[in-house]
């Protein structure tokens, strides 16, 4: 079996030294919003640009061998569902030309993950709709041949799984049950009517606009 073909590196606006970059995934990664954007202007400040182009530097550069992942600065609030950093950098990526800002909103780390796909499998749907509007391809697959559709089904089965193991466990431990009448009958509507975290991320890239066009110019291009 041949080693797979090393990805190039992708090409920024500023060239940031590894610190710098850590310094600015550090704070998005830990959701200091001051930090981030006192970090972003001052390099902005030291390397006379905008803030635009240092935030569409940030990316970790180094080799997966390394310990590099190859990811942008919005995977990681994408990932741990910080929407107000992840809107703050979109906000700030929106002064880049347009072409630029799609190029980063989806752009691939070492295993060819997206921040939208990084989104999607952890369920958080303000992120998911930030990375939309904000441009993010929903057809695009990572080197397992997913998109974030699937991630999104995956999170949703597995949650599913796991409510169904928990209702077996708890069916075979005898219980008492104090209700009283009418509650039973209420408590049972409200479950019918919830849906899991990761099934709000499928329904609603079903039924987006956004994702539709992205979708279908997807396959325009593929076909």
């Amino acid at each position: 079996m041949s080693a797979s073909t090393p990805k190039s590196k992708p090409t920024v606006p500023v060239a940031l030294s590894f610190e710098a970059i850590d310094d600015l995934i550090y704070d998005a990664r830990a959701g200091d919003l001051e930090a981030l954007n006192a970090d972003i202007a001052t390099l902005a400040s030291q390397h006379n640009c905008p803030e635009s182009h240092i935030v569409a530097s940030a990316i970790d550069m180094e080799e997966e061998g390394e310990g590099g992942t190859g990811s942008c600065v919005l995977h990681f609030p994408a990932a741990n569902g910080n929407s107000e950093i992840l809107n703050t950098l979109l906000q700030k990526l929106s002064t880049l030309d347009a072409a630029q800002r799609t190029a980063f909103v989806n752009h691939c780390n070492h295993s060819g993950n997206t921040p939208l796909h990084w989104a999607a499998l952890n369920t958080h749907l303000e992120c998911v709709k930030g990375l939309v509007e904000a441009g993010a391809d929903v057809a695009l697959k990572n080197d397992a041949g997913h998109d974030a559709m699937f991630l999104a089904e995956r999170a949703a089965w597995s949650a599913a799984a796991e409510e169904e193991g928990e209702a077996d466990e708890n069916a075979e431990e005898p219980q008492e049950i104090e209700m009283t009448i009418g509650e039973e009958e209420g408590e049972q509507k409200a479950d019918v009517g919830e849906m899991s975290a990761g099934r709000q991320v499928v329904e609603w890239l079903l039924s987006s606009e956004k994702a539709l066009e992205s979708s279908a110019t997807d396959g325009e291009k593929s076909a």
